[in-house]
This record gives structure tokens, C-alpha cells and sequence, in this order.
């Protein structure tokens, strides 16, 4: 079983409102995000989905004010792909999943 996490770093520099990437485009979970704010004590917002743009499924949803690190036990397993939505209020993320591949078949 294949047990490396990968993460990926994402700096939005001042996006705009909703700016959403797809992270990942296979079944996979979500082990933890961590997200900063473009300044101290205004209102980010952060969406994961699990999907490929912001029709998937939403999985996890928070506002923040100060830079914030949850961490998901059990991981939260998307059957899709990972797409992260922000406000324009969140400076950065980083974000680590396990990407969950078919195994190979035995011959």
C-alpha cells in the first residue's frame, strides 16, 4: 500500500473572489489544509469539493480569520478529484492528500 502524502502549495497573491483549483483529478483523501489570510482578522474563506469545479460535492467548509490548520481524522476521502475553493481574503494554502490508485493486477 502506497502511504506517501503528497502536499501542494497554493498562493493565490491577492486573487479574486472564488478563485477555485483543481488539486487533484483521482480518488484520493484529504490528510489536512492549512490556509493564511491576506491580513490578520479579515474574513477567509475556505471550500473543499470533491469534484472537479465547485458542483462537486462539498466535503469540508471554513472561515477564518488568522491562519488555520485542520487536520482530518479520519481524512476525508473524495471519489473524484479535489478542488479548493477561496475568497479573496486568503493569501495561501497548502493542502495534503493521499492519492488512492487502483492496485496493480497480479499476473
Amino acid at each position: 500500500m502506497d502511504r506517501r502524502i503528497e502536499t501542494r502549495v497554493i498562493d493565490t497573491l491577492g486573487g479574486t473572489i472564488n478563485l477555485g483549483v483543481l488539486i487533484q483529478t483521482d480518488v484520493c483523501e484529504v490528510w489536512w489544509i492549512n490556509a493564511s489570510p491576506e491580513t490578520l482578522n479579515t474574513q477567509g474563506l475556505l471550500q473543499i469539493y470533491d469534484g472537479f469545479d465547485a458542483t462537486g460535492k462539498l466535503e469540508f467548509q471554513c472561515e477564518f480569520g488568522y491562519c488555520h490548520q485542520h487536520n482530518f481524522t479520519p481524512p476525508i476521502p473524495c471519489d473524484y478529484g479535489i478542488y479548493v475553493v477561496v475568497n479573496a481574503q486568503v493569501a495561501s494554502y497548502t493542502i495534503a492528500f493521499r492519492p488512492k490508485r487502483w492496485p496493480k493486477e497480479v499476473t
